[in-house]
């Protein structure tokens, strides 16, 4: 068996992806230095998240190479807030049998899918 334990983003905008992902998915992040740049490091349900500046990571990606699919609890309130701290909905909210989703993109351009299942 394997399990993800953590992953790392190379962020551009630092405050503002730190202000979205704090208030969106209300992860807490603590700064850590590491080699003269701030990394962030967060627990997100159990899974270790950092926030890397992008050129401690010599990144120049310009938009992410893997998505991620979020389980959340209400969908529609969920992408208010969003539009409201700097992210954008793709598309319109599909609403299937047993689930509703949606893609969104967070400030620095990463694409997300958040589904809401139906009970």
């Amino acid at each position: 068996m394997t399990t993800i334990t953590g992953f790392t983003l190379a962020i551009i905008n630092m405050n503002m992806m730190l202000t979205f992902y704090t208030d969106v998915f209300q992860i807490q992040f603590k700064p850590m230095g590491s080699s003269g740049f701030t990394v962030y490091h967060g627990d997100w349900n159990g899974i270790d998240i950092q926030f890397c500046p992008a050129e401690l990571a010599n990144n120049s990606a310009k938009q992410n190479r893997h998505q991620l699919t979020i389980e959340v609890d209400n969908l529609r309130e969920l992408t208010n807030m969003i539009k409201e701290k700097g992210g954008k909905i793709i598309g319109e909210i599909v609403d299937g049998e047993s689930e509703i989703s949606v893609g969104i993109y967070d400030p620095d351009g990463n694409s997300l899918v958040l589904k809401q299942l139906k009970l």
